[in-house]
């Protein structure tokens, strides 16, 4: 005897077999309905979602009749990917793949209510996910319905009447002059000296670092520009121009001789293996391992974060130097400007953003100014 297990689906228990019903424009415009049999109920699972995909690309569909999991995946393949950066695209199916899809995707879109968001940026929150990374799911998820209204799959976006987490400050530790003094010192002579003194010193991104290549190096200037990146997507390296405009920078290295004199030291050690060896860093990468190949980002991140430890050192990560770049200038008195320029920055208020909180020593500076002003008196 067939039970209805639910729309489309049914299963005999008599047979042990998954019924699934499903219906297609015949002739004269006539519905007609189609009826197959399948031994698992993960397989019945997947015609439907097929079947209710393919309904909603070619626009058959009705506002109920469209899972969550097929719009996710619909938005994704159609107007996310065809738009945005693989590694952007990345993320938002890792975010789909692991929680927004498990949790919501057999839901109806139309079902879809702000309680059960709300119980579901509360899931994540038990899972021990930060709010500011519940956060992404709120925007990601905001703008997918947002996307769903305008194209009149659902009537209203329901994330509009969620509260999403609050935002949280993030924690940056950075070190000051001396303890990068320290740092230098300890780093010399390993292959992970070029990646700390680029980041420490230049300030450069951890994929500006792995994907900086000889090319891109005017030793006899003392410039290197920024216009190569090497990324990760699921363990596969991924080489690409910068974010953004203004991240596709040249910064002088030249009045730095201890980053000047590693770099043609580098430079010539290439060359010299190069000529033994040709198949030695044929692309010409700058920071290499001791195989003279180049660095995915997350294990060079691994890499000087042990390094760190065992030097004795207060934690820090690689883009904690870049921190510390950013908070040794300001200590400095280097314009805002230039600071923001030489990090690789849209703007100022991008750089105050997320810098500012490394910048208080300066308010009391502008404290002391005024009160001298006030008073006639150095303070």
């Amino acid at each position: 005897m067939r039970k209805t297990l639910k729309r489309n689906l049914s299963y005999d228990d008599r047979n042990h077999l998954y019924y699934v019903s499903l219906y297609y424009d015949g002739e004269n415009g006539r519905r007609v309905r189609r009826t197959r049999t399948y031994p698992t109920m993960e397989q019945a699972e997947q015609v439907i979602a097929e079947y209710r995909r393919a309904q909603l690309l070619g626009g058959r569909s009705a506002p109920g009749d469209v899972f969550v999991e097929d719009w996710l995946r619909y938005w994704m393949d159609e107007l996310i990917k065809p738009n945005c950066e693989e590694t952007t695209c990345h993320g938002y199916e890792n975010i789909l793949n692991t929680h927004m899809i498990p949790s919501l995707g057999r839901l109806y879109v139309q079902d879809l209510t702000p309680v059960r968001v709300q119980q579901y940026y509360g899931e994540l929150r038990k899972k021990g996910l930060a709010n500011n990374t519940i956060r992404k799911h709120h925007v990601l998820l905001h703008a997918a319905l947002g996307a769903a209204v305008r194209q009149g799959i659902v009537g209203a976006n329901v994330t509009c009447l969620v509260t999403p987490p609050a935002r949280e400050a993030p924690q940056h530790r950075f070190y000051d002059s001396s303890q990068l003094r320290m740092l230098f010192c300890a780093s010399e002579g390993t292959p992970l000296e070029v990646a700390v003194k680029l980041a420490g010193c230049l300030g450069l991104r951890r994929s500006e670092i792995c994907g900086l290549k000889w090319r891109n190096v005017d030793l006899k200037r003392g410039v290197l520009t920024v216009c190569e990146v090497r990324t990760a997507v699921s363990g596969r390296a991924l080489e690409k121009a910068p974010k953004s405009y203004a991240s596709e920078r040249r910064l002088a290295f030249g009045g730095n001789e201890d980053l000047e004199s590693l770099l043609k030291r580098l430079h010539r050690d290439w060359e010299r293996r190069r000529k033994q060896d040709t198949k030695y860093n044929p692309e010409g990468y700058v920071a290499v391992n001791e195989a003279g190949k180049p660095y995915q980002p997350d294990v060079l991140c691994q890499r000087i974060a042990q390094f760190i430890a065992v030097q004795g050192l207060p934690p820090i990560s690689l883009h904690g130097l870049r921190h510390s770049f950013a908070s040794v200038a300001n200590s400095q008195n280097v314009p805002m400007f230039s600071i923001s320029k030489a990090l690789g920055h849209s703007s100022t208020s991008v750089t105050s953003a997320v810098y500012m909180h490394l910048f208080d020593d300066a308010v009391g500076d502008v404290v002391s100014q005024v009160a001298s002003a006030i008073t006639g008196k150095e303070q």
